[in-house]
C-alpha cells in the first residue's frame, strides 16, 4: 500500500495536509458514531442485542481509522473515509425516517465532510495509482 511520508522535507506540503485533514475528519466520523453506540448500550438499550452490534461495529471502524495514524496508507484512509461516510449517510436517513431534524443533519454533514475529505485526498495525493 502506498504510504504518504509525513515526514518528507519537500514538495508533498499539501497532499500531507489533506491527508491529515481527511484523517481528522474521519476519525471525528468514527468517534461520534462510536460515543453514540456507547450511549445507546448504556442507556435505553442496555440489554439489546442490536445496540451490542452496533457497539462492536462502531468499536471496530474507530480502531481501524485511528490505526491508520501510524501507518499512514492513503488508500486505506480512502476506503475508510468512504465507508464512514456510508454509514453516517444511512444514518442521516434514519434519522429522517424518524422524523428528528438533528439526527438528520448531524450525520448528513459528518457524510457529506467526510466523503468530500476522500475525494480531495485521492485526487491530491502524490502516488500513482
Amino acid at each position: 500500500m502506498p504510504m504518504i511520508d509525513v515526514y518528507a522535507a519537500e514538495g508533498t506540503s499539501a497532499a500531507r495536509q489533506v491527508f491529515w485533514i481527511a484523517f481528522a475528519i474521519t476519525a471525528a466520523s468514527a468517534l461520534t458514531s462510536l460515543s453514540f453506540a456507547v450511549i445507546g448500550v448504556l442507556g435505553d438499550g442496555a440489554g439489546d442485542p442490536d445496540a451490542l452490534y452496533a457497539l462492536s461495529r462502531s468499536v471496530a471502524l474507530a480502531v481501524a481509522v485511528l490505526a491508520l495514524g501510524r501507518s499512514r496508507s492513503r488508500r486505506a484512509l480512502i476506503l475508510l473515509a468512504l465507508t464512514m461516510s456510508l454509514v453516517q449517510g444511512l444514518d442521516a436517513l434514519i434519522g429522517l425516517t424518524l422524523g428528528d431534524v438533528l439526527k438528520t443533519l448531524g450525520p448528513a454533514v459528518l457524510a457529506v465532510a467526510t466523503s468530500t475529505s476522500a475525494v480531495a485526498l485521492a485526487r491530491r495525493s502524490p502516488e500513482p495509482d
